[in-house]
């Protein structure tokens, strides 16, 4: 606590002060680069009505378009690393960032034959997997506002399990480990945090992410094209140290982290 001594009154025989002491958490809350968090998500896998095509080269039309993805939502977790470096001046800093999500979804599966009728229908499992690296750059001449800015790469994969499918023959189950695809590619974010009546930080940025939106690789696998995206969020900053909150980030897919963070 931040304590100030206000001397009331001084006798010979003794003298009393009048003591007042104001909370150092009733302080408008300072804005850190360098703290850890743990989160919660939900997202969507936006399939975009890509197909599970041809993988064997042969060139005979039976198993081209095997399969039509579906959209999907699905629940996971990730952690988000931040370290404010030792460079740069009263105004401007550096910092470096690490992020991780995954999420897992039942995705639905449609299954054409070479005529192009529903020969198959069911659900394929599938984990989405989301890795950023990056460095940025952000001001702080004022302690309660900053812009920053980062760019990195990501790196992003679609785990294929096994597919329950309902036939006319019955219930098969297959595995599609083969369509499972990764990509690595740039990733930048342009934003801006700041602290509102004094506990509450807002957020707000936009996103061009690499590997924003899947489609269908040549060789039949999931692919991935860049997209711009747009993100907020708000913090609750329970002390100097511990904030509670969540982001989301906008479009399709979309993206919710409910976040413990812990800054230092």
């Amino acid at each position: 606590m931040k304590c100030s001594i206000i001397l009331a009154a001084l006798v010979p025989a003794f003298g009393f002060g009048i003591s007042t002491c104001a909370a150092a958490d009733d302080e408008t809350k300072q804005i850190s680069y360098s703290f850890v968090e743990g989160a919660f998500s939900h997202d969507n896998f936006n399939a975009n009505g890509v197909g599970i095509n041809d993988r064997d080269g042969v060139g005979n039309t039976a198993d081209d378009n095997f399969g039509t993805l579906s959209d999907a939502t699905g629940n996971g977790g990730g952690a988000r690393f931040s370290v404010a470096l030792p460079w740069g001046s009263d105004g401007l800093g550096f910092h470096a960032v690490a992020d991780y999500l995954q999420t897992s979804h039942d995705a639905g599966l449609t299954i054409r034959d070479e005529f192009g009728n529903p020969a198959a229908a069911g659900v394929a499992a599938l984990d989405q997997k989301e890795f950023r690296a990056a460095f940025g750059l952000h001001t702080k001449s004022n302690p309660h506002f900053s812009l920053f800015a980062e760019a990195g790469i990501t790196h992003n994969k679609i785990d294929f399990g096994a597919a329950s499918l309902a036939t006319p023959g019955g219930p098969v189950s297959a595995s599609l480990a083969e369509a499972s695809g990764s990509r690595t590619a740039l990733d930048g974010r342009v934003g801006v945090r700041g602290i509102v009546l004094s506990r509450t930080e807002l957020l707000g940025y936009v996103r061009y992410n690499g590997n924003g939106k899947l489609v269908t690789a040549n060789d039949g696998r999931i692919g991935f094209s860049g997209k711009v995206l747009a993100g907020a969020g708000a913090y609750y900053h329970i002390s100097d140290n511990f904030q509670v909150g969540g982001d989301y980030e906008f479009g399709t897919p979309g993206r919710l982290r409910l976040v413990a963070r812990f800054t230092f």
